[in-house]
């Protein structure tokens, strides 16, 4: 149990082994750190277990198991299966079923009727099922991953599955079409209902519940207070200062440390055979899932952006237009503000100082926290950071 997480968090993995081996672990628990520590692995392969399906663990595929996602998993996709088409072999064709199936986890029973009607953008071309709502495509993609892990990776059926699998994944497909992260009241609602119904051991993974709604909050808040019979909740957390303090007194808290960039390095070369110095795994996925062209212009938008921040200067609309538009096309901002970041550390670092460095790591910063505290989206959040720092020149 836990072995890949064992890979990069060797003390959480023991801690909850302990936990799991003494009848300590309470129903419901919260797992913190930032981004890419290892904090999902460790809840999938925890909800496998607590709902006595080990054996479906590298499958991904549980009616009782679900999950609420609020991170961007597009890029992750696009570059699991570039890796594919590429390597055709069997450790990149886990990781293209492995990270679309946590998708799939998403489109569970318990909301669907909530999606009922809800049309998926991709496009209605034959009689094949292809189009409809987005939990029929869902089923469409589902069935796909089947298909793919019964043919030789480096079969030509392989190759045409893996594209109609990129056709059938447009952004709605990663986002259930909501404009907003995190889970719905409705969504809160249905999961309750669905955590009530018969004995089965059933396991909840809600990603970031400090992003919710305040009626998705409190919604949440009940079921902690009263969780049902044979049911499991684990929260992940980026931000536990920002969790509700009567959420917080209801959970056991798990923290996982950040993991260095030998460490994501060394576990991306073992996984992948592929070597290089990645400080995250965004970066790691953003290599991966674009062209020469997206990632030049990535580096030239990083570089105009970072340039007018520090030297407090607003861009022309045009400019702006073509950062962003081109960052909309690649699902690129979380890559773009990593970017930015080292840009902004590079400068300090050559030893510049003075009050518009201070000035643009501050704005650049609070429009970090905007966007991360209160569901600002990223690109009227770095828009703003350039208004701030031109105002504060």
């Amino acid at each position: 149990m836990f072995e890949a997480l064992k890979r990069t968090q060797k003390g959480v993995s023991e801690e909850l082994e302990g936990a799991i081996r003494n009848g300590m672990l309470p129903q419901s628990i919260l797992f913190s750190g930032p981004k890419g520590s290892s904090r999902l692995t460790a809840a999938l392969d925890l909800s496998f277990h607590l709902t006595g399906e080990d054996d479906k663990r590298e499958l991904l595929r549980s009616a009782k198991v679900m999950y609420i996602a609020s991170r961007d998993m597009q890029m992750e996709a696009n570059a699991a299966i570039s890796l594919f088409l590429r390597q055709r072999n069997e450790r990149s064709r886990n990781f293209l079923v492995g990270t679309i199936r946590k998708t799939l986890l998403q489109y569970h029973s318990s909301i669907a009727p909530i999606y009922d009607s809800k049309k998926s953008s991709v496009k209605a071309k034959d009689d094949e099922g292809r189009g409809g709502t987005l939990f029929s495509n869902a089923d469409a993609v589902d069935a796909l991953l089947l298909d793919l892990e019964e043919v030789s990776p480096d079969s030509e059926e392989a190759l045409r599955t893996a594209g109609e699998i990129r056709k059938r994944t447009p952004e709605d497909f990663f986002t259930l079409g909501k404009k907003t992260k995190g889970a719905t009241i409705d969504e809160i609602r249905g999961i309750q209902d669905w955590l009530e119904e018969g004995i089965d051991e059933k396991c909840v993974i809600i990603e970031n519940p400090e992003d919710f709604t305040e009626g998705a909050k409190n919604s949440m808040l009940k079921m902690l207070e009263e969780p049902p019979m044979h049911s499991h909740l684990i929260l992940i957390s980026s931000h536990p200062s920002r969790v509700l303090p009567t959420i917080l007194s209801r959970v056991r808290r798990f923290n996982f440390p950040e993991l260095t960039e030998k460490a994501v390095s060394a576990f991306i070369g073992d996984a992948f055979a592929i070597y290089g110095n990645f400080p995250d795994f965004d970066s790691f996925f953003f290599e991966e899932g674009t062209d020469e062209e997206e990632r030049k212009a990535m580096a030239e938008a990083a570089s105009l952006y970072s340039s007018a921040l520090l030297e407090g200067k607003c861009l022309s609309l045009d400019e702006e237009n073509r950062i962003f538009s081109g960052l909309d096309k690649i699902s690129g901002y979380e890559y773009f503000r990593l970017a930015v970041a080292r840009e902004i550390e590079k400068a300090i670092r050559s030893g510049k100082t003075g009050k518009q460095i201070r000035t643009a790591w501050k704005a650049f910063s609070e429009a970090a926290f905007r966007s991360d505290t209160y569901n600002m989206s990223m690109r009227m959040a770095l828009d703003a950071a350039l208004r701030e720092a031109a105002d504060g020149k």
